[in-house]
């Protein structure tokens, strides 16, 4: 009687341990994904600030603003700097 409930439990913490074991992997994966993500967003966070930087630089100096179609088209990479500053400042 005792070799059955020493061989149960035996089996039925295998099967715990290897769970837990597999959970464990794919716990560190997903921890080293999240730190890739984290370093790529905070790679395309400092573009978008640069581009933000250059843009309002070259605003300045309405040099683009002349011309219908650059004029046109700086409108529209405005706005979408506008729209990517809204979701990088949204913290």
């Amino acid at each position: 009687m005792i070799s059955v409930l020493i061989n149960l439990a035996v089996w039925v913490l295998s099967i715990v341990g290897y769970a837990v074991y597999n959970l464990y992997k794919k716990n560190v994966k997903l921890e080293e994904m999240v730190i890739e993500r984290d370093e790529v967003l905070a790679k395309v966070s400092d573009t978008i600030k640069e581009s933000d930087r250059v843009l309002k630089e070259l605003d300045k100096l309405g040099a683009f603003q002349s011309d219908d179609e650059i004029g046109f088209f700086f409108g529209a990479v405005k706005e979408i700097q506008e729209t990517l500053n809204y979701y990088t400042n949204k913290k």
